[in-house]
């Protein structure tokens, strides 16, 4: 027969004994933060989480759309300038244009003031030699009667002169 142990020996513990306890301990020890209730939003998000991958799904094709019609007025908006820059090298090339005619015409029109003005000139000088040649004429035909004056008097006076002289003598 075996004899049974004394009161006085300590019941021995396994590895997995202390082991179990060694690991309560840790985890009494250990600062869970309210372990129950992340658990608890854990499962919870997990559960929700098609919800809300629907809701970044719906965000996601909202700006998605968003950014589209942008894409579209931006397109637009380059359509436009590019007209408005067509438009303005149009015009540019027509005022350009129109600038050289205006200045051709500038010049034809200052020659054509410089001929008016060499003409007048011209007339100008021609009228005051007209001018000329006709006071001198008048001015030689007062002479002329002027000195046939003189002369008829002084023939004249001779002649008076002589008939006083003759008659008396």
């Amino acid at each position: 027969m075996k004899m049974m142990p004394g009161p006085s020996k300590k019941p021995e513990w396994g590895i997995k004994a202390k082991a179990g306890t060694a690991c309560l301990f840790l985890l009494l020890t250990l600062p869970w933060p309210v372990a129950q209730a992340g658990f608890m939003d854990r499962v919870k998000d997990i559960y929700d989480m098609p919800e809300q991958i629907g809701q970044l799904q719906n965000q996601y094709n909202e700006t998605k759309q968003e950014l589209e019609r942008n894409r579209e007025r931006l397109e637009t908006t380059l359509k436009r300038s590019e007209e408005a820059a067509e438009q303005y090298k149009a015009t540019e090339q027509r005022l350009m244009e129109e600038n050289r005619e205006l200045r051709s015409r500038n010049e034809q029109l200052e020659q054509l003031i410089r001929r008016l003005e060499e003409a007048e000139q011209a007339s100008a000088q021609r009228t005051r030699q007209i001018v000329r040649t006709a006071l001198t004429g008048v001015l030689l035909v007062v002479l002329y009667f002027v000195l046939m004056r003189v002369i008829r008097l002084a023939v004249w006076r001779r002649n008076r002169s002589a008939s006083h002289r003759g008659g008396n003598g």
